[in-house]
């Protein structure tokens, strides 16, 4: 899919010499080589300009006579600096870089050692507890503890193996273990909790060796003596192999050609099929594989004699395998955190686990646990070794027997001898690389790399394409990766025989790899992040040299992926780490969700920084016309059979193809046309294929339902971001969610940036809310109808204009009320209302719910109401008074004047009760209101119309009580010939008494009533003691007109009751001359009894003030009789010093004199 590596020369032959190379080890820039002689060659890396350039290597030293012997290996401790080097079957050490000899280990190997391996840990042992202290009461933090580097050796001599190990450079006590079997290879694992030793043996079984743990390797006293723990070996055993892979390698080992590189997947489909087509099964090699193991199938190959191979390489683990991590972090945090947290979706891997090897037998390479356990398979796989690339496989299957293998995470290199061909030799050995993840192939490298042809040797090469031409043999060995973790490059030696005609050349050819981030922008063009994903986890550095921004890029197809595979309770968190724009995530669900933000499938990738749909698009068409041409395949009969040959399909392929099958509505179009392939086929009978179909729809609408639910939380989560972050705007800057929104297009709700909602624009902040609100009222509608009516009933920033069309198609008026009102569109609620009574025949509920929406509309939207009102009035005149008579604050906030106004136009009656309820209710005294009420009511009575003896008598009251009308203006209005009272009142009002008590007593001949206006009279006379209005009344009473009788009994009721208000005199001037005193008693009785009491009255007071003068002039005498006397000998009894001419203050009760700044001492005291 992807060519991550690229082979180039290094260092050619003539800089290499003529002596054989038999050792490599890289170091720090540096290449080391042995030979054959005890030569040690080192040679210098320059920095390469890219990291696809090869660098360059010079010789920088040249070390004859290093070694006596070959030099079979070398290593590199980086902790003591030292090199290690084999040779003649001893070890020897030596410092760098001056290559000085240190130590040997001859005395313990005895030129016996054949192999050595290397194990370094780096420990950070836990901390003593810090000694309380008394002072304080409490322990401290214990002190931060020095890490400790646990470095362990392990030489194979035969049937022994020695172990050396060493702490921070301190050396301990060698252990030597006895063995069954001479060691053909071994690796360490890396776990500290359980340190373990696999080795592989001559006879082909393997050996587990249990190492002391870090914490058991400081030597202990028992009974006195210091000892240490001791390695141990456990029985031998062969690691069972699952049958297709024995299968396969069975068959590859009888001899079959099979192309280099290629996947198990793809041997498993060559072997069935050429089972299937000879009539034969491979059963019995399968039964074979699961009686016995690796050795007994490797001893079916090589007839039963001991190994010269048998190799195990150590699987390093993953650089980032360990943390402890949630997600991505906030600033100044790892990036690539989400590689390994658990809710992204990855397996939870724990420090307790245990570490990989990878056994290399023959033509087959096995990952292993150190203590033997084969890979785990996921349930529900088809077959144990073809795997979805999300699982992992079970072994690799090589055509032919591998000659070397390393181990660079995430990749296997192997080294591959040349293959046989059916028509030609080669004689180029190839270079194998899979990952380590999944076991899938990933290159293949021709050794050397093929150089393009020039047109001539093109034309040339198709003359001789008829003869095999012979080309010299070429060798590759001395497979090395650096000895620095950081460091990836892989450096091979390819050797040439040396013959008479060609001299032996040797070529150091070096392995590059290119950038991570070319390699994933390679993968994904291809539609496989997930793969670069897992191929980066299982990377040296675990992420670390990738970008922050292509981390992130990745995180979010990653949540993308996880999307997909219907993990959507990860998916969800995935966004919510990554911060990424809702508008994104609520595109990924069906369009009665997403709505106009909906997207074709081919488009999603797109969003989340993918691939162009286009590029999609051509990709899912290219996978349909896969699957046809393996269709059409399976459907050719096979040779002399007569059936059909049936070849899989990969899984890997199916998957990517499923990946690409995002669901519209819950459905998956790969399975549509699976279902059509089986229609077309005519399998199945349509009863069956009808229960499939309904199985198939149940199973959608629960994962539809289940998808909605999850992004429900994920919705309500975002509504709670956006509330803070616009509680903490400033008002003036903060968007209101009550205003009308006009809905933004789809592209400028995507180009939302991807940031967390606290960091937005304010605008930017209303329109994610609008994404928001809008999608969880589609998610409510869809699954939780019941929750769409408290979510329109809040303050919420749905887009209208997708949402009303929704809720009218539910019927859901109640729910589009609530949100026209909240979103201020009131002429649209009030519209919905009207047309709703058209279906009500109750009068109340025909216009109850437009008068109760009305009277909450308050006066900013007067207008609205007065218009709506209109057809209320005429369904219920009653109803629609009461939208302006209520007592609610919003009603009584309406402005009156044009209430009234618009009242008045509806009609008399109607505008009349309203003022009636603002004047006698809501107390309103403004001269137009009384005015207008008392006009209607002069109209009523003019018109005689229903009622009108109650508006006389409303009329009457009003101008009793009411004082806030123009009278003169009102008395214009009467007539000249009628409505005498309300002369008289309006007359009264005007201060025209005598006016207003003539009509009382010559037009209406009511004396009672003028006795009653007599009343108000005598308050008139109150405030204003000179009016002489009873002395108006009382002439009109004894000096009537010429056509009216003298009123002498009324007149003496008058002066009886008014007597303290009518002067005598003018009294006994208005009687007529022949009074008996008997008519006038009471009133005479009244005067004199006044003016007495008026003069007792003004002798009480006289005596009151006499008696306060004295009591004052008492209180004078008593002030002065109280004095002090300051001579120059008197001194102050707080500070002792003579008082003087100084400001005193005398202290009561007994008169004590002090200074007047020493007046609070002598208080306190």
């Amino acid at each position: 899919m992807h060519s991550p590596f690229a082979l180039s020369e290094l260092i050619p032959p003539a800089a290499l010499g003529k002596d054989a190379i038999t050792a490599i080890v890289l170091n720090a820039n540096r290449v080391i080589l042995g030979t054959d002689k005890g030569a040690l060659l080192v040679f210098d890396l320059s920095t390469a300009s890219t990291s696809t350039t090869p660098p360059a290597a010079t010789l920088a030293s040249r070390h004859d006579a290093f070694a006596k012997q070959p030099i079979e290996q070398l290593g590199i401790i980086k902790e003591l600096n030292a090199l290690l080097c084999l040779s003649g079957g001893d070890l020897t050490l030596h410092s760098l870089p001056s290559f000085d000899h240190l130590s040997s280990f001859a005395a313990q190997t005895r030129s016996a050692a054949s192999l050595f391996v290397l194990s370094t840990i780096i420990r950070y042992p836990p901390a003593p507890p810090r000694r309380s202290n008394s002072s304080i009461g409490h322990q401290g933090p214990p002190p931060p503890s020095a890490p400790e580097i646990h470095s362990t050796l392990a030489i194979a001599c035969r049937r022994k193996l020695l172990i050396f190990s060493w702490i921070d450079g301190g050396w301990n006590p060698p252990k030597e273990i006895a063995l069954p079997h001479q060691i053909r290879g071994m690796a360490f694992g890396e776990s500290e909790a359980s340190r373990k030793l696999l080795a592989g043996f001559s006879t082909g079984e393997y050996g587990i060796i249990t190492l002391p743990s870090l914490s058991d390797s400081v030597p202990v006293k028992i009974g006195g003596a210091e000892q240490q723990a001791v390695p141990t070996l456990g029985d031998c055993f062969t690691p069972p192999i699952p049958p297709a892979v024995a299968s396969a390698a069975a068959i590859a080992a009888a001899g079959p050609s099979v192309p280099s590189g290629s996947s198990l997947s793809s041997y498993g489909e060559r072997f069935g099929g050429l089972a299937k087509a000879t009539g034969t099964s491979l059963g019995g090699l399968g039964g074979l594989a699961k009686a016995t193991g690796l050795g007994a199938l490797a001893n079916l190959s090589l007839g039963g004699n001991k190994l010269e191979k048998n190799g195990v390489v150590s699987i390093p683990r993953a650089a980032g395998r360990l943390k402890r991590v949630t997600g991505l972090k906030d600033k100044g945090g790892d990036p690539a955190a989400w590689l390994w947290g658990k809710e992204w979706g990855w397996a939870e891997e724990r420090k307790e686990e245990e570490d990989e090897v990878l056994l290399v037998r023959e033509n087959i390479a096995l990952p292993l646990s150190v203590s033997g356990q084969p890979r785990p398979v996921l349930a529900g796989a088809s077959s144990p070794v073809v795997a979805q690339p999300s699982s992992t496989s079970q072994a690799i299957v090589y055509p032919v027997a591998a000659d070397e293998t390393i181990v660079l995470p995430p990749y296997v290199f192997t080294l591959l001898p040349p293959l046989p061909h059916p028509s030609k030799a080669t004689n180029t050995p190839t270079l194998s690389i899979h990952s380590i993840e999944a076991l899938n192939p990933i290159q293949t490298l021709e050794i050397p790399p093929r150089k393009p042809p020039s047109i001539a040797e093109e034309g040339q090469s198709l003359v001789s394409a008829s003869s095999p031409t012979d080309t010299q043999a070429l060798t590759a060995r001395l497979l090395t990766v650096a000895s620095s973790p950081g460091q990836s490059p892989i450096v091979l030696l390819t050797t040439t025989p040396l013959t008479s005609a060609n001299p032996n050349e040797q070529t150091l050819w070096i392995v590059t790899m290119r950038s991570w981030e070319s390699q994933i922008e390679e993968l994904g063009q291809h539609g496989a992040w997930e793969e670069g994903v897992r191929l980066v986890r299982r990377s040296g550095t675990g992420g670390a040299e990738l970008p922050p921004r292509l981390l992130r890029r990745l995180a979010m197809l990653h949540a993308l992926s996880l999307y997909n595979e219907r993990r959507y309770d990860l998916a969800i968190d995935a966004f919510i780490s990554l911060e990424v724009s809702p508008a994104k995530v609520v595109a990924l669900f069906a369009e009665p969700i997403s709505g106009k933000l909906f997207i074709e499938p081919a488009a999603k990738e797109e969003i989340f920084g993918g691939r162009s749909r286009d590029r999609v698009e051509a990709a899912i068409e290219e996978e349909v016309e896969a699957i046809a041409a393996v269709k059409q395949v399976e459907d050719v009969p096979a040779p002399g059979t007569g059936s059909p040959v049936k070849s899989k399909v990969k899984e890997d392929d199916a998957s990517s193809i499923k990946s690409m099958s995002i669901r519209k509505g819950g459905k998956s179009w790969l399975r549509d046309l699976q279902g059509k392939a089986e229609d077309d086929g005519g399998e199945g009978s349509a009863e069956k294929a009808a229960l499939a179909q309904q199985r198939q729809a149940k199973a959608d609408a629960q994962d539809f339902s289940r998808s909605v639910d999850v992004l429900i939380r994920y919705l309500t989560d975002r509504r709670q971001r956006y509330a803070q972050a616009l509680a903490a705007l400033v008002p003036s800057v903060r968007p209101a969610p009550n205003k009308k929104q006009f809905g933004a297009s789809a592209a400028e709700l995507f180009d939302l940036p991807d940031l967390p909602l606290a960091e937005l624009k304010p605008e930017q902040l209303a329109l994610v809310a609008q994404v928001v609100d809008t999608a969880l009222f589609r998610s409510y509608l869809a699954t939780k109808p019941v929750m769409v009516g408290p979510l329109c009933r809040i303050e919420n920033w749905c887009e209208v204009g997708e949402v009303e069309e929704l809720l009218l198609k539910a019927k859901k008026y109640r729910e589009l009320l609530d949100l026209y009102n909240g979103k201020g569109m009131h002429d649209k609620a009030v519209k919905l209302l009207r047309q709703m009574s058209e279906d009500e025949d109750d009068a109340e509920e025909k216009v109850g719910p437009t008068v109760r929406y009305l009277q909450k509309l308050g006066s900013e939207h007067v207008e609205l109401i007065f218009e709506s009102s209109r057809w209320v009035f005429e369904a219920d005149r009653a109803a629609g008074l009461d939208i302006f008579i209520a007592d609610l604050e919003e009603v009584e906030s309406l402005p009156r004047y044009a209430t009234m106004k618009h009242l008045d136009r509806i009609g008399p009656d109607v505008c009349s009760k309203y003022l009636e309820h603002i004047i006698h209710h809501l107390g309103e005294s403004a001269p137009e209101f009384h005015e207008r009420l008392i006009e209607l009511y002069l109209d009523s009575i003019h018109k005689k119309a229903a009622g009108y003896a109650e508006s006389s008598s409303k009329l009457l009251d009003l101008l009793e009580s009411s004082t806030s009308y123009r009278a003169d203006r009102i008395l214009g209005r009467l007539p000249s010939e009628d409505m005498y009272q309300v002369r008289a009142i309006l007359l009264g009002r005007l201060g025209r008494h005598e006016g207003a008590l003539q009509l009382y007593v010559y037009q209406l001949d009511d004396h009672a009533t003028a006795e009653e206006y007599g009343f108000y009279c005598k308050r008139v006379h109150e405030s204003d003691p000179t009016s002489k209005i009873f002395h108006i009344l009382l002439r009109i009473y004894l000096r009537p007109r010429a056509s009216h009788p003298l009123l002498f009994g009324p007149a003496l009721s008058l002066i009886s009751s008014h007597a303290s208000s009518i002067d005598a005199i003018e009294v006994f001037d208005l009687l007529p001359p022949l009074v008996a005193l008997t008519d006038i008693r009471v009133f005479l009785e009244k005067t004199l009894r006044r003016s007495g009491e008026r003069a007792r009255e003004a002798k009480f007071i006289k005596e009151i003030g006499r008696s306060w003068v004295e009591s004052e002039e008492r209180e004078i005498v008593g002030l002065e009789e109280r004095r002090v006397k300051v001579t120059d000998s008197r001194v102050c009894p707080h500070c002792n010093k003579r008082l003087g001419n100084s400001v005193i203050a005398v202290h009561s009760p007994h008169g004590e004199v002090t200074h007047y700044q020493c007046r609070d001492f002598k208080s306190g005291s």
